[in-house]
């Protein structure tokens, strides 16, 4: 049995050679909120972590996790008093991303792809009462359009979380991160 499991270990070795290249990243950056969320925030902050692994030299895969925190106020007054209210969005994505770059070295454009699970949360403050909206998971996806310099790694997505409610949960954020390469060429 330990001489199967060696020769296991071995093959295994063999199959993740010299040219396999695993993708760490992260970044931040700026969400503008589009669909229905758009009525009631503003704009927000935008996350990403990902964790990856180099298929071919144009070709990565990885497992992509984005958060997106969307706000918006509004002040009215009447009858001689003024009221505040301020509603937010979270956005939390769970993903298989994918991503081809059009070139091989130096400044390295691509095109990606992310499609998984969205959980999406709402709290609306009116003036001192809270109101928090029951979280809901749905299906996702976030294309996107970037470059890769280095490690410098920048982008704009477009995410689709689905909806909660009646209401479309949809924004466009732009990124910058970084995103490291370890082992291959």
């Amino acid at each position: 049995m330990k001489k199967v499991l060696f020769f296991a270990a071995i093959a295994v070795l063999g199959f993740t050679s010299a040219e396999a290249q695993v993708k760490l990243g992260f970044g931040v950056g700026y969400a503008i909120p589009s669909g229905d969320v758009a009525d009631f925030t503003d704009g927000g902050l935008s996350a990403h972590f990902e964790l990856g692994y180099g298929v071919t030299e144009n070709i990565d895969v990885s497992l992509l996790y984005t958060g997106d925190f969307l706000i918006g106020s509004e002040l009215t007054a009447g009858n001689g008093q003024a009221s505040v209210s301020v509603g937010n969005v979270a956005v939390a994505t769970y993903m298989v991303n994918g991503r081809y770059y059009f070139t091989e070295s130096g400044f390295r454009p691509y095109g990606s792809l992310g499609l998984g699970l969205a959980s999406i949360g709402a709290i609306e403050v009116d003036g001192s009462s809270a109101e928090l909206s029951a979280s809901t998971s749905n299906f996702a996806f976030r294309p996107a359009l970037g470059f890769k310099y280095g490690v410098l790694n920048m982008n704009a997505a477009y995410l689709s979380a689905g909806k909660t409610g009646e209401a479309s949960v949809n924004d466009i954020s732009f990124n910058i991160g970084l995103l490291f390469t370890f082992g291959g060429q």
